[in-house]
């Protein structure tokens, strides 16, 4: 965790109406949620389907919305098809969505509003601005979505299953 959402936590944690919301914020930084923005799962009202936060849940013909409580990230796979880019970002390729940019354009079609209201959504019920960070597949950024895929297995770390399998174990010890 960095030193940013540390601070942001521990500024939040004295406030009343905020207080409340610090172990769903912490429940969501360990587990994040990932939504399908693909068109045919975006759906017209409410959030989209969640996945599990794996790469291998996610497909490069689409794209996903990462939440984890303090910030979104919004990554976009290689294969995505360039009427939903043009729709969101106004490109039709990939290279041509622009990653710094800090929020989605409005543009007068269905998608756009449907994904700008999906973020609009989850920022509302978080009672906090989370900013909005765009992560292209492959792009050297993309390792920041990446380590929010709790359920992958780390280079010498465990995946989020086998993790919670360890605890288990341990407190069985402690137990017994």
């Amino acid at each position: 965790m960095s030193l940013d959402y540390n601070s942001t936590i521990f500024y939040l944690t004295p406030d009343p109406p905020y207080s409340a919301l610090i172990p769903l914020l912490t429940v969501l930084f360990l587990y994040p949620r990932l939504y399908s923005l693909n068109t045919s799962t975006l759906g017209n009202e409410g959030l989209p389907p969640m996945v599990r936060p794996s790469y291998d849940r996610i497909r490069e013909a689409g794209a996903h919305l990462l939440e984890n409580g303090l910030v979104l990230i919004l990554w976009v796979g290689s294969a995505t098809p360039s009427k939903w880019l043009q729709e969101v970002f106004g490109a039709t390729t990939l290279d041509g969505v622009d990653p710094t940019q800090g929020n989605l354009q409005p543009f007068d079609n269905a998608t756009s509003t449907r994904v700008r209201g999906v973020v609009e959504e989850i920022r509302g019920q978080r009672g906090q601005y989370l900013r909005l960070n765009i992560v292209r597949q492959n792009d050297k950024s993309e390792h920041i979505f990446r380590q929010f895929l709790v359920e992958d297995k780390l280079d010498q770390g465990l995946n989020y299953t086998d993790f919670l399998c360890s605890i288990h174990k341990e407190i069985r010890n402690i137990l017994s």
